[in-house]
C-alpha cells in the first residue's frame, strides 16, 4: 500500500514557501530537508508531522537536520493530485494517468515534476501525440517502487564502448528506433519490442522499466550472410545490454554464430 495513505488526512495544507521546502526535500535522495530553513518555520513542520529529525551523523557537530515524513509527502497532495497519480495502478498502460485529470491539475503535477508527458516513441518531444507518465519523483511521493528510466538504448551503447565498439541511435522512417554498429562488411542492428496500445514497435528510446521483451540482433555481413539472436530477458536491461554486447564482441573476434549461444 502507498505509504502516504497512512498520514493524516485532516493536516492543514503547507503555504507555498513550505511546498517548496517539502518538495526540495522529496527531490532529495535522503529526503533530507535544504538548509537555511528558519527555526521558526522548522518548529510548524515539524509541529504539523511534516518533518522529523534525521539520524545524526559523525560530522553535523551540533547541527540537526531534518527529512520528510510520509505525512510531509502526504502534505504536497490534493486529493485531485492523489487521485491522477494513483490512477496509474490500475492503467492498462503502466505508469500511464488514463483517467481524466483537469487540465490545470495536469500542469501541476508536471510543473512539481511528478508527471512527464512522453510521445508514443517515449521520448519529449514538441509537435507529437504526447501521454502523461509517473515520473520517479512522482513513485516516491505516494510511496511506489521507482523504476529506471534510463532509455533502454543508452545501456547497449555503454555495453559495446566498454569492448571498443561504436555505436549509434537511428530511427526509421516509421518512427522505430535501434542501436546501430557499422564497420566494414557488418551491420549489426539491435531492436526491442516495446508495447504500445494495439501493437508492438521497436525502441531503443524507451526508458528501460518500459521494456518487457529481449534485445533482438539482426547482424549481416559478408555477401549475403546474416544471423539473428534473441538472447534470454528478464535480467534487467542493464545486464541483458551487458550480454548483448559480450556476445556480439566475441561475435566479431571469430564471426562464429555459436558465440550467440545463451
Amino acid at each position: 500500500m502507498p505509504t502516504f495513505l497512512a498520514a493524516d488526512p485532516h493536516a492543514p495544507a503547507p503555504n507555498a514557501l513550505q511546498r517548496t521546502w517539502l518538495l526540495a526535500a522529496l527531490r532529495a535522495a535522503d529526503g533530507l530537508l535544504p538548509a537555511g530553513v528558519s527555526t521558526r518555520s522548522l518548529n510548524v513542520l515539524r509541529e504539523r508531522g511534516w518533518i522529523t529529525t534525521a539520524p545524526a551523523r559523525d560530522d553535523d557537530g551540533e547541527f540537526v537536520r531534518y527529512k520528510i515524513t510520509p505525512a510531509g509527502r502526504f502534505a504536497l497532495l490534493s486529493v485531485a493530485k492523489a487521485d491522477a497519480l494513483l490512477s496509474t495502478l490500475v492503467a492498462v498502460e503502466p505508469g500511464r494517468i488514463e483517467a481524466p485529470v483537469q487540465e490545470r491539475i495536469l500542469n501541476s503535477l508536471v510543473r512539481e515534476g511528478l508527471v512527464v508527458h512522453l510521445t508514443r516513441r517515449g521520448q519529449q518531444a514538441e509537435g507529437e501525440e504526447q501521454h502523461p507518465y509517473l515520473t520517479n519523483l512522482g513513485r516516491r511521493l505516494v510511496g511506489l517502487p521507482e523504476v529506471d528510466d534510463t532509455p533502454a538504448g543508452d545501456y547497449l551503447l555503454a555495453a559495446l564502448a566498454a569492448h571498443g565498439l561504436e555505436a549509434g541511435v537511428e530511427t526509421d522512417d516509421h518512427g522505430d528506433s535501434r542501436v546501430v554498429y557499422c564497420s566494414g562488411d557488418v551491420e549489426a542492428l539491435f531492436y526491442r519490442e516495446v508495447w504500445n496500445p494495439g501493437h508492438y514497435t521497436y525502441s531503443a528510446r524507451h526508458p528501460a522499466w518500459m521494456h518487457t521483451k529481449p534485445w533482438i540482433a539482426l547482424i549481416t555481413y559478408g555477401a549475403d550472410e546474416a544471423v539473428e539472436k534473441h538472447l534470454p530477458n528478464g535480467l534487467g536491461v542493464q545486464e541483458e545490454s551487458a550480454r548483448m554486447a559480450g556476445a556480439f564482441t566475441a561475435w566479431l573476434a571469430d564471426r562464429d554464430d555459436a558465440a550467440f549461444a545463451a
